[in-house]
């Protein structure tokens, strides 16, 4: 394994000098508030080459605000006298001898990128590490995966939590506040050390980084909550730890799912953000369902995208090979011919969420992820189990109707009328969830009135009874033809049981 020796030192034996950076930090306002104030731009992950020249404009009153966002985040060489006045009162050498900076033609840049995120500040490797060495041991910054397990996470009480590969830190930084303990664990020491200096960076005294791989470094715990964000690509090799788990297929995550029901408490949760193969005449639900079984989980797998096996090799190669046309045919190459030996046609992204449920029969839900998220959805995922139990309760119809459900207060009913000869007429009906997990669903207008009398203190025979009376059709039969609908207006939280 490479490892940076300088990027491994950043004053992990000398706290007092983290606690000073913290400090100089602080006093520049280097916070995601003003440094987007100064800069114009909300998504600092999303900078390009293209916007340097106006970055630079925009940090040119050489204050030293501006001159530590050109040194750690735009990445540009500066002057060593202003970096001296940006940093006082450390020295140019002690940062140096950290890591965090290095000489430049004359100039000083940033070694390090240092990226202001929710009131964090997170040290990662910057882009150009990767572009211009192999830099196998690569720590990336703020990715998609990364904020959409983060957007995910159900966040009640922990006593102790795991970020399983951790990377830079951010989901052990954010699971901090709502756990007594939080262990990272990462199989790059270079990872390790940095979220180690992110975790003291940001005063978090609560989480413990490990080095080692997979489970290996917690043995012996259990835990309330683990999260992961492995190395899930599926590629031909290991080139780079941050992508490339090495194993075969989507061992990673098959592994992971096999292995943290030992390591969850009774009714502890594990998310994992992963990738899945599908096999030539296999369909993934089924495929999937031989990972859980016999692991004493409950399991929802929610899927966000399917790519073709060829599209799905572009999209990462890209990621790496950039503009060398004849280094990125000959990946290319490399990466079909992998899919075709082992019968890979496509690849699947999403999140896997188990809890651990013992003594009973477990039960799987395999879907496809609402098209967005409004906000936070953590509350939304643990809310979705609860309703499957509801729902595995009264899995047959009499019970059911004998419940009395009531409205999710998210629930928005949008309808479009068009003109008629005795004025507007109804022709769609679009229910859609304000908060969370943002599902959406057609619903005629007669089940949106009935919907509507859903209090929770009226039995949904009794509202699908007056339904009928109001169609003239025999109750019975659209009480078959309801409950179908209603079960999936529960699942997708439309509909909630008693409270």
């Amino acid at each position: 394994m490479q490892t940076d020796e300088h990027a491994a030192s950043l004053w992990l034996d000398e706290p007092g000098k983290i606690d000073a950076f913290r400090e100089v930090l602080a006093e520049a306002g280097f916070s995601d508030r003003t440094v987007a104030e100064t800069i114009g731009l909300q998504d600092f992950a999303s900078e390009s080459p293209r916007d340097i020249p106006l970055l630079l404009y925009r940090t040119s009153q050489a204050r030293p605000l501006d001159t530590l966002i050109r040194l750690f985040l735009i990445g540009t060489p500066v002057d060593a006298d202003a970096v001296r006045q940006a940093v006082r009162p450390l020295a140019i050498d002690e940062l140096v001898q950290a890591g965090l900076i290095e000489a430049a033609e004359g100039d000083l840049v940033g070694r390090l990128m240092l990226l202001p995120f929710q009131g964090l500040i997170l040290a990662h490797d910057p882009p150009r590490r990767i572009e211009s060495s192999p830099a196998t041991d690569y720590v990336m910054g703020i990715g998609r995966s990364t904020l959409t397990l983060a957007n995910s996470t159900i966040r009640r009480r922990s006593s102790l939590t795991l970020d399983l590969g951790t990377g830079c830190g951010l989901l052990a930084l954010l699971a901090a506040p709502h756990s007594e303990r939080v262990l990272a664990v990462d199989c790059n020491a270079r990872a390790v050390h940095l979220a180690t200096f992110n975790a003291r960076l940001n005063r978090w005294s609560n989480v413990e980084c490990r080095e080692g791989d997979l489970f290996g470094p917690v043995a012996g715990d259990r835990f309330d909550l683990i999260v992961s964000n492995p190395p899930f690509v599926i590629s031909p090799k290991r080139r780079y730890i941050y992508r490339d788990s090495g194993l075969h297929g989507d061992e990673i995550t098959q592994k992971i799912v096999r292995q943290a029901p030992r390591f969850l408490r009774e009714g502890g949760y594990c998310q994992i953000l992963c990738n899945w193969a599908h096999l030539a005449g296999q369909a993934w639900e089924d495929r999937l369902a031989a990972w859980f079984a016999d692991t004493g989980c409950d399991a929802w797998v929610m899927r966000s995208e399917t790519f073709d096996a060829a599209a799905y090799a572009v999209k990462w190669i890209r990621h790496t090979e950039h503009d060398d046309a004849e280094q990125f045919s000959e990946r290319l190459k490399q990466w079909l011919a992998y899919y075709e030996q082992e019968g890979i046609v496509a690849v699947s992204a999403g999140l896997i969420t188990l809890r651990r449920r013992s003594g009973t029969t477990n039960w799987l839900r395999a879907d496809d992820a609402p098209p967005r998220m409004l906000g936070p959805a953590g509350d939304s995922i643990e809310l979705g189990f609860q309703l499957r139990d509801f729902l595995e309760g009264a899995n047959d119809d009499r019970t059911l109707l004998n419940a009395c459900l009531r409205c999710s207060p998210d629930l928005r009913l949008h309808q479009d009328a068009a003109r008629a000869d005795d004025g507007w007429q109804v022709v769609r009906c679009q229910l859609e969830l304000s908060r969370g997990m943002a599902y959406t669903g057609e619903a005629d207008p007669y089940i949106a009135a009935m919907l509507a009398r859903c209090d929770g203190r009226r039995r949904l025979g009794d509202l699908l009874d007056e339904l009928a009376v109001s169609l003239n059709q025999d109750c019975t039969a659209v009480a078959s033809k309801c409950i179908p609908i209603v079960r999936r207006m529960v699942e997708r939280g439309f509909l909630l049981p008693p409270e």
